[in-house]
């Protein structure tokens, strides 16, 4: 499975979320279910899946599936050349 494919399958399992609710534009606060619990069940999803550290200053970068994605670029996840 591509890293792409892990990230977005992250969102719908961590947030609970059906495929087509996973988006570029998805943000945090933007759904009921990407609230501040939300937020926290998905950085922990994150680490587990992609084997990273993210810390606490970072989790607040990682408000947007676009900011997750260059976060996790920054950590060695890569998106564009598996």
């Amino acid at each position: 499975m591509k890293n792409i494919e892990k990230y977005r399958n992250a969102f719908m399992d961590a947030l609970e979320l059906e495929e087509e609710d996973v988006s570029e534009e998805l943000a945090l606060g933007e759904t009921r279910e990407w609230d501040s619990l939300g937020h926290m069940i998905l950085i922990s999803t994150m680490e587990d899946v992609f084997d990273v550290s993210i810390d606490a200053e970072w989790m607040t970068e990682f408000d947007s599936y676009k900011a997750g994605k260059e976060l996790l670029n920054r950590l060695g996840v890569d998106f564009v050349n598996e």
